[in-house]
């Protein structure tokens, strides 16, 4: 490898992996408070530990390319700042020659972010939501918090106090199960977890039948226990209802593929949620190459004066990344718009850094 490879992409990775440690320090502490719920629950150590690093690929996908935009751009700020690369141009390198291992790079981490938002993020993602409902079935008054990790459809939950996720009062559930139409609603004066049996005081089930399909039979049954003893497990069985794990999100590339080909009887096939996500993957992970060539044009300087003028392309070019990114979620009916809103920045993107690059080439700033 040549020396000006070496030092080029030695001073490029050294503030990127500075900014992707920055970007994962920070999902952290904004996290802390998912990951101090999950530990109230009475959750093992190691699971605890578990669940916090589980967080950090969340946020790769688009650290990564961020980080590879200020990278690029510090680099050559400085390149230009201290002449370094009017003296690289003086002895005969190129502006290709000197972007060239810039751009491998940035090659290489599109790749590596690829393999992180298909394969990584999403395996991670559903490993978190396993140790979540592991955690919910052991402990059922764990989905009594306030704020609970668990978020559940067709149920309401109202306590008067929770204490240390063992002990609840005035517990008000109230279920309804989807399949059979039927409404529940359990209340206890107390709730408390001891080992592996849930015991309540006080309790009372009532619920509801539709007489048209129960003919001969009340359609409210109301049952009241002074004691009850029952494993913990039962209260979270409807837990197993949620059907996340077949949610695009959670799925790895191979799994969304493999999926939709056994739903077309093996023929190509991808539903429009398949389309959208694999759209969705494909476009962060171009970021990572986008992002180093936008650094790459916006920080070159080769006028006496400086001017921020990079800065200001820099910046509105990511951020209409980052805009049509976002936007594309709300056109999840419509695959084509989509598709296009989540790719569309990248020709753009590769046209104006390549006429700035041109520019710089002939002398124009």
């Amino acid at each position: 490898m040549p020396i000006i490879w070496r030092y080029l992409l030695r001073s490029h990775f050294q503030v990127l992996l500075l900014c992707v440690s920055t970007f994962i320090s920070v999902l952290i502490v904004l996290r802390f408070q998912e990951v101090a719920r999950f530990a109230t629950s009475g959750a093992p150590k190691l699971k605890v530990l578990l669940f916090a690093l589980l967080q950090i690929p969340y946020i790769l996908p688009i650290a990564i390319p961020v980080s590879c935009l200020i990278a690029a751009i510090l680099l050559f700020q400085r390149l230009s700042h201290t002449h370094e690369l009017t003296a690289l141009r003086t002895c005969g390198f190129g502006l290709k020659t000197i972007i060239t291992p810039l751009l491998f790079a940035g090659f290489f981490l599109s790749i590596v972010n690829f393999t992180l938002a298909s394969e990584v993020a999403p395996r991670c993602k559903s490993k978190t939501k396993h140790l979540i409902f592991d955690i919910a079935t052991a402990n059922p008054l764990f989905l009594l918090q306030k704020e609970s990790l668990v978020k559940l459809k067709s149920a309401y939950f109202n306590i008067g106090e929770l204490k240390a996720n063992k002990y609840a009062e005035d517990v008000l559930i109230v279920v309804k199960n989807s399949s059979s139409g039927r409404m529940t609603v359990i209340s206890a004066k107390e709730l408390s977890l001891k080992g592996e049996l849930l015991k309540g005081e006080n309790v009372a089930f009532i619920s509801s039948v539709d007489p048209k399909k129960e003919a001969g039979f009340d359609h409210l049954v109301i049952e009241n226990q002074a004691e009850m003893n029952t494993k913990a497990a039962n209260l979270s069985q409807f837990l197993q209802t949620i059907d996340w794990t077949s949610s695009y999100d959670y799925l790895p590339l191979r799994m969304i593929l493999a999926h939709d080909i056994a739903t077309a009887k093996e023929k190509f096939y991808l539903s429009k949620g398949a389309q959208i996500e694999i759209s969705r993957r494909i476009s962060i992970s171009i970021a990572a190459f986008s992002f180093t060539l936008i650094g790459i044009a916006c920080g070159m300087q080769i006028s006496r004066n400086r001017s921020k003028k990079g800065i200001v392309w820099a910046i509105g070019l990511s951020a209409f990344f980052l805009v049509c990114f976002i936007s594309a979620k709300s056109f999840r009916h419509s695959p084509i718009a989509a598709t296009a809103i989540y790719l569309l920045p990248h020709p753009l993107i590769f046209l104006i850094s390549l006429k700035f690059l041109k520019s710089i080439r002939e002398g124009v700033e």
